[in-house]
This record gives C-alpha cells, structure tokens and sequence, in this order.
C-alpha cells in the first residue's frame, strides 16, 4: 500500500502545475476576443458609413472585405488556439449578420422611410448581434 502513495509536496506540484497549464491555455485563446471585438467594429463601421455617412456602398465594402480578409487570415494562423467550433461559429456569425443588414434591414428601412440615423444605428447593432454573440461563447471552458 505504501508503493501508491505520493508525498504531499509532490502532490502540490502537480496541481500547481496542471493550475499553470490552465492559466496558460486561457491566456492563449484570449486573442479570440480581439478577433471577435474587431469584427464587430468593422461591421458596425460598415454598416453606419454606408448610411449614416453616406459613403457609396463600394468604396466602404472594398475596405471591410480588405480587413475582414486580414483578420480572418491571422485568425487562420492562430486556429490551434482557437476555442472549440470558434471560427466555424464566427464564419455562421458573420454570414448571418450579412444577410440580416443586406436582405432584411436595410430593404426594410428604406421600405418604410425610416430615413433617422438612429434607426440605422439600431438595426446595425442589432444585426451584429450574432458576432457578438460568439464573444460569450467563447469564454466557455
């Protein structure tokens, strides 16, 4: 029976060091945070410069889709350290939040004359709503 038994201060290091790898795997993924936080920016940013600001629709997609492609590229590199589903999730996201602005929302506006920038700011917040969503589910261990 004694051959089983650890000392006390062996067992201590074990659990430091399994508390360390934990901490060091969280501190890893936090960059998916930034990643999810900087593409809600940018597809906030896109959607009030098309129509708050009045930018034409090409010249403020052509930037968006310059950056969304450089984000998703770095996220690309870093995908071993990506939450579990993390970026499947952000792509599901992202897809739903262009369908929800393009198709639903904007036609919609424009359809009852909802010409405010406060109900443009409102629909461009509620249709990122989806991303920001992958901002929780990524903090799940």
């Amino acid at each position: 029976m004694d051959v089983n038994s650890i000392s006390i201060h062996n067992a201590t290091r074990m659990v430091a060091v399994g508390e360390k790898a934990a901490h060091d795997a969280r501190r890893t993924t936090r960059w998916f945070r930034v990643f999810v936080i900087m593409q809600v920016a940018y597809a906030l940013a896109l959607t009030l410069s098309i129509d708050v600001a009045g930018v034409d629709y090409w010249k403020a997609f052509a930037p968006f889709v310059l950056v969304t492609l450089c984000i998703w590229m770095i996220a690309f590199q870093y995908r071993r350290t990506v939450p579990r589903h993390g970026l499947r999730n952000m792509g599901i996201a992202v897809a739903t939040w262009f369908v929800l602005y393009t198709l639903m929302f904007d036609p919609a506006l424009q359809l009852f004359g909802l010409s405010s920038p406060w109900w443009w700011v409102l629909a461009g917040v509620v249709a990122v709503t989806p991303i920001l969503a992958c901002l929780f589910a990524s903090s799940r261990r």
